[in-house]
């Protein structure tokens, strides 16, 4: 007894003890930990969803509306500051009456102008709308626009200081397009100044004019966009969204409010459901793994301890897996014992991992085929008109961009010398320099041969030009839509200017969702998310809002022609006037998918975590597959041929975890068989691998009489 205690001390301190991440049961603990997370994480997200509200699309719709404007604001205000930089840069030497006339040019982009005293705000010089002095700040901020409200409404503002008595004061009236809003909802835009003025641009007031202070606390002077929900007493089943956004550094800020619908978001229930069903399928896989795979080789080890150590095993439990039951066969044949009895039919560690793994899939298979049937959500009336400002807005932007081209054409054809051509391209590289949106300028004679140009190689076909000014499409060219801008001079010669096609795909790309440019062909022109020209437009709902639109209307859709959920509207390219004859319509296509409806916010979370759940399978079981099944196999693959008697062949210790002490006791008692019970309790080799070989030396006996030399 003492013997078999020290064997089997000795038998331990030799043998790998397996800790995280080593060891058969660290990919099963994995599996079940990472499952109870997702569990939780289903439920939580179910929850959170679930909540009773506006509908987050119709809260993030709002956001990108006010964001778009304030940033059409911004912009026009850019480029109004930046004129008049330049304009007052070189007023040179002339009086303030011609500095003021210049300021205010055509009043489309200053209303008004006035040379005011720094110290008392009194006007020296006004030209056109009055400067609103009463409404001016002690201190005039110089190095940027700034918004007040004037009894008119809100204005932005530029000062300059033209020496220490004098400052220039120019006013921008601040405009918006007309939005296509919501009557039913109230829908209101608003801008508030600095000064806390708020002024009503379009639209209506969703509550009274005695409420507003107490909804815009908070907005006046904001530089982040915001928007959230505002519950008010008397609407139970509404409540008002608030969504503003910071318009540049102007101070100005623009206000979006509508009264919308609340309803119950995402279904609890079906959270409640995943997340059993999930548990229950991860705790199914998880204890088929721990009977079948984990469990077997421990009871192996411990039998495989017993017989390293010598000790007497009459009764051997048969395994219940293939692999165990041969390595229990040979150790039982090498200890001397009666070998367990055999069945007809174990399953292999392979078969076992598989079944785990056909049960773990169960779960995300079915979840995926729930998402699937989730019943199709319904879109709002307020993401349509939502829509249909986002159609609007990107055919106002490329109408404006092709007629500017066509401006710069006609300025630039006013001071070119056809007799100077070294002096024209000049000019066109310094004018090509400034204008971004084209891609070539050049001048061409009467037949359209080029004879001075600058940027890149002109694409135009060279043919007649087909009048005296405009904007056209050279369809001849099928790689590219060529559209260029062209003016004819009395002299026949004429500048042309092809416009950039990526250029004009970036106007249209900063609205939401994709938006197609389709002529009265339904070709493709343009489409954000990449496009083959002239390519025919194949979706029907896009088609046929195409169709509509081209006489100039807008259009929005909610549903295709057989009641599936749709978000599509179209505007037909009329504005300005230069662009009308090109009879292009403007679609703009939303993924309903991606759109924070309660219905595709349970579709997206469950599939969400059907694919963790693939992910987190794959990983464990692959992790099973590789540190327990193969070694197993390898393993038994030994223990056969020890059970056919054939113990020359070391036994290699495979992996430092259970199984690799499971290879150590079983070599053990090959060396027992081979060597004698000297062997038991411990091994010649602790590591290594299989392409190291275990040699058993035999003892060197000293001769007879010999002595041991003292050192």
């Amino acid at each position: 007894m003492q013997l078999l205690l020290w064997r089997r001390r000795a038998l331990e301190q030799q043998l790998p003890a397996a800790a995280f991440p080593a060891g058969s049961g660290a990919p099963s603990l994995v599996y079940l930990w990472a499952s109870m997370f997702v569990v939780v994480a289903v439920v939580l997200g179910f929850a959170l969803s679930a909540q009773r509200g506006v509908l987050p699309a119709v809260i993030d719709s709002q956001d990108d509306v006010v964001t778009k404007l304030a940033s059409t604001i911004s912009v026009s205000t850019r480029a109004w500051s930046e004129e008049l930089d330049r304009t007052v840069a070189d007023r040179g030497t002339g009086t303030d009456a011609q500095l003021l006339s210049r300021v205010v040019g055509d009043s489309t982009s200053v209303s008004g102008a006035a040379v005011v005293e720094t110290a008392s705000r009194r006007p020296l010089a006004t030209k056109g709308t009055a400067v609103p002095a009463g409404v001016l700040p002690a201190e005039i901020p110089l190095d940027s626009a700034f918004g007040v409200t004037t009894p008119d409404g809100p204005v932005v503002l530029r000062a300059y200081r033209l020496d220490e008595r004098r400052t220039l004061v120019a006013v921008h009236p601040l405009t918006l397009r007309n939005l296509r809003l919501n009557p039913d909802a109230g829908h209101g835009v608003y801008v508030l100044t600095p000064d806390g003025g708020t002024s009503l641009m379009q639209g209506a007031n969703a509550v009274g004019q005695e409420h507003l202070p107490v909804v815009f606390q908070g907005l006046a002077g904001s530089t982040s966009r915001q928007s959230r929900e505002v519950v008010i007493e008397e609407w139970p089943d509404r409540r008002l969204v608030v969504s503003s956004a910071p318009v540049g550094d102007t101070g100005l800020v623009v206000v979006s409010l509508l009264a919308a619908e609340v309803t119950g978001g995402a279904s609890l229930p079906t959270g409640l459901l995943l997340g059993l069903t999930l548990l229950m399928f991860a705790v199914s896989s998880f204890l088929l793994m721990r009977v079948s795979l984990v469990r077997p080789i421990r009871v192996l080890l411990a039998q495989a301890k017993a017989d390293a150590c010598g000790g007497l095993t009459p009764h051997r439990r048969p395994a219940r897996i293939a692999e165990a039951q041969r390595i229990a066969r040979a150790l039982a044949l090498t200890s001397g014992d009666r070998p367990p009895a055999e069945r007809r039919w174990r399953p292999t560690v392979l078969q076992g991992l598989t079944a785990a793994t056909v049960v773990a899939l169960l779960w995300p298979a079915g979840a995926v085929v729930l998402a699937l049937q989730t019943p199709a959500p319904t879109v709002p009336t307020q993401l349509v008109r939502d829509q249909e400002n986002r159609a609007e807005e990107a055919s106002f932007a490329l109408g404006s961009a092709l007629d500017a081209g066509l401006g710069t054409v006609s300025r630039i054809s006013r001071s070119v010398d056809p007799a100077d051509r070294e002096r024209t391209a000049r000019v066109l590289r310094r004018e090509l320099a400034e204008e971004h949106r084209l891609r070539a300028l050049y001048l061409v004679d009467r037949d359209g041969k080029v004879l001075a140009s600058a940027g890149r190689e002109p694409l135009r076909t060279a043919e007649p030009l087909p009048g005296e000014v405009g904007i056209q499409l050279d369809d001849a060219v099928s790689r590219l839509p060529v559209v260029f801008a062209y003016n004819l001079r009395s002299d026949g010669f004429a500048v042309v200017g092809e416009f950039d096609p990526d250029r004009l795909v970036g106007l249209v790309r900063r609205v939401d969702g994709r938006v197609r440019v389709v002529d009265a062909e339904l070709r493709t022109i343009l489409d954000s998310e990449g496009f083959r020209a002239y390519q025919p437009v194949g979706e029907d709902l896009v088609a046929a809002a195409a169709v509509e639109a081209l006489p100039g209307t807008t259009v929005g859709h909610s549903t295709t022609a057989d009641g599936a959920p749709a978000l599509v509207a179209a505007s037909g390219l009329t504005a300005p006037a230069t662009v009308a004859h090109l009879e292009w319509s403007v679609v703009v296509e939303q993924d309903i998918a991606a759109l924070r409806l309660p219905e595709m916010v349970e579709r997206r979370w469950t599939l969400l975590v059907a694919g963790a759940m693939v992910g987190i399978i794959l990983l464990t079981h692959m992790w099973q597959l590789y540190i327990y099944v193969r070694p197993v196999q390898r393993l038994a693959s030994f223990a056969d041929r020890m059970s056919r008697g054939e113990i020359d062949v070391p036994v290699p210790p495979q992996r430092h975890d259970d199984i690799g002490a499971v290879a150590m006791c079983l070599e053990i008692c090959r060396q027992v068989r081979h060597t004698g019970s000297a062997r038991f309790g411990g091994a010649i080799r602790l590591r290594g691998s299989d392409l190291n070989r275990t040699a058993v030396l035999p003892l060197v006996r000293r001769p007879v009489g010999a002595r041991r030399e003292k050192g």
